[in-house]
């Protein structure tokens, strides 16, 4: 009995020791709830932070860093003690700041996330807008489908503001851009097709099937709207022609006498352009007497791939001697009017061409790096119909300057630009750079005319066809030039800014300015604005009274063709 009441005791003292330590324990962890429910707040405050980030179209991989972090944070727990609650509170303390610097973070890469996607869908835009304005100048009839999308993802532009808003505008953007430069490859495809029906037609072989097939493709081809459009229609195009090749077997003698015609006049094209033609002089000889032995399918066959290898060597070097010839005659003709129109400025008394936005610190240096770069028939092609494109302003630009009519009326140099890039419809921006006027035209009929100011002989405007992508009102220039240098300028508060090339080329207010027109491109005495900056043109934009900006900021909209001459 005595050992049962030992035993009993014993086992009291033990439970209560028990009882004793679990409570020391529960009071330790309890000691600073308002810490507790701190930390608990930080980590909601966190999460709703991710939940936003996520909602807005942050990139998951982005978020990844910081999620690995929290995700770490949470696998930790607070220490036991018996003592004292402060390793508790210091533990509830540390994870209630970490919470809170994981949520600055996630601000902060939203922020950065959001200004990285913005530039890069402007970027996407501009690439866009130039290869539309690009394929709109070749004379391709199916771009409406891309002038509206142009349209409408400026405007989505205008309104976004979150990285999921610029990463559908970029990709929207990328893939328009991408059809459209697929555009050409499947119009190559389309006018082999209907070579090789005139050909066939030519040998009088029945060429019914051809055409009607011809037709529907030239039908898909207006209506392509996409990358996967123009390589599918490409695929098949091709496949038309190889199928159609069985015919052409009866025509392959017609087919390679017209082949020898071609190289030879490609070789006439070279001697023009000063180039050594001996090598394909000789192919072609080699060519025109294997045609003349061919007697078997197989030969006629053999001689025709022949001949297709020869043209297609003598593409590039042809392409290349065509775009240095011209850029040749682009010089001559700058240097050849430039020589021969001066301005003798009497304010610094200094004689200056009239023509210096086409000579070397103007578009000149850009045509002779864009043929530089070439390398491939595509490269030289662009280079070309660019050269070909900047004499055309030229022309006009000297047309102009013997032109009499008032800055104020429509110019005929104006008409054939907008003829030249069949902007015969719409909105279209004309600035005339020597009379140093703007004139806003509607549907080829003159709406309002401006005088303007623009860029000096050292910053010259670049003479071009562009398009307006970027409206700002308000806004702050910042200068690109260091303090110091002579064009550097204090950060400018800008009433109107509409952006038509890149590089910061804007259409814009100067309220620093009184005066406008011509010659004030040319160091001056301005007669009552900011003599630190209005006795010069420009850096390159063009600027307008405050009042008249705003009438062109109000009365024109994104994607508005801009010709310079």
């Amino acid at each position: 009995m005595a050992s049962a009441t030992k035993h009993t005791t014993k086992g009291i003292v033990i439970l209560t020791t028990v009882l004793l330590l679990a409570a020391l324990l529960l009071n330790a962890c309890g000691d600073n709830p308002q810490t507790q429910q701190q930390a608990t707040q930080s980590r909601k405050s966190f999460e709703q932070e991710l939940a936003h980030a996520r909602m807005i179209g942050t990139p998951e991989a982005q978020l990844q860093p910081i999620i690995k972090q929290a995700q770490q944070l949470n696998q930790t727990s607070a220490p036991l003690t018996l003592f004292s609650s402060e390793p508790v509170t210091t533990y509830y303390s540390n994870m209630s700041q970490r919470y809170t610097m994981l949520r600055i973070q996630l601000r902060g890469l939203e922020t950065k996330v959001t200004q990285q996607l913005d530039f890069q869908a402007n970027t996407d835009l501009q690439n866009f807008a130039s290869i539309l304005a690009q394929r709109q100048a070749q004379g391709f009839v199916a771009t409406k489908n891309f002038t509206n999308q142009l349209t409408q993802d400026q405007d989505l532009m205008a309104q976004a503001q979150y990285p999921k808003h610029y990463m559908q505008i970029s990709a929207d953007a990328k893939n328009a851009t991408q059809a459209l430069r697929l555009m050409g490859p499947t119009y190559d495809a389309l006018t082999s097709l209907r070579t090789l029906i005139q050909q066939l037609n030519a040998s009088k072989i029945d060429v019914t099937a051809l055409k009607l097939q011809e037709q529907y493709d030239v039908e898909q081809f207006r209506k392509a709207s996409s990358s996967n459009d123009f390589m599918h229609l490409t695929d098949q195009i091709n496949s038309q022609v190889q199928t159609s090749t069985v015919l052409s077997t009866q025509a392959i003698p017609y087919v390679g006498a017209s082949k020898l015609k071609q190289f030879r006049a490609d070789i006439d094209q070279m001697k023009l352009y000063g180039q050594d033609t001996g090598t394909y002089q000789q192919q072609l000889y080699t060519d025109q007497a294997a045609l003349d032995k061919a007697t078997t399918l197989r030969d006629f066959l053999k001689v025709s791939s022949q001949i297709d290898s020869h043209m297609n060597a003598i593409q590039i070097p042809m392409l290349q001697g065509q775009a240095n010839y011209l850029l040749q005659q682009f010089h001559q003709e700058v240097n050849s009017w430039g020589n021969s129109h001066q301005y003798h400025n009497a304010y610094d008394n200094t004689s200056y061409r009239l023509d210096y936005e086409y000579d070397q610190q103007g578009i000149g240096s850009d045509l002779d790096y864009v043929v530089q770069a070439a390398q491939t028939k595509d490269d030289y092609q662009a280079a070309i119909d660019m050269i070909n494109n900047d004499m055309q302003h030229l022309k006009a630009m000297e047309a102009d300057y013997d032109d009499s009519t008032a800055w104020n009326k429509a110019h005929a140099s104006d008409m054939q630009l907008m003829q030249h890039y069949k902007l015969n419809s719409g909105q279209v921006i004309v600035v005339s750079l020597i009379e140093q006027s703007l004139r806003l035209y509607q549907d080829g009929k003159l709406v309002q005319s401006f005088l303007i100011t623009s860029g000096q002989y050292q910053k010259p405007t670049p003479p071009g066809y562009w398009h307006i992508f970027v409206r700002e009102s308000p806004t702050k220039f910042k200068s690109s030039e260091p303090k110091g240098s002579a064009f550097w300028y204090p950060d400018t508060n800008i009433n109107y800014a509409m952006e038509y090339r890149d590089g910061g080329y804007y259409i814009h207010d100067s309220w620093w300015r009184l005066d406008y027109g011509p010659k004030t491109n040319f160091p001056h005495a301005d007669s009552g604005g900011d003599q630190s900056f209005a006795g010069n043109g420009s850096h390159g934009c063009i600027n307008m009274q405050k009042d008249q900006a705003a009438w062109m900021y109000a009365h024109t909209g994104y994607s508005t063709p801009v010709i310079i001459y």
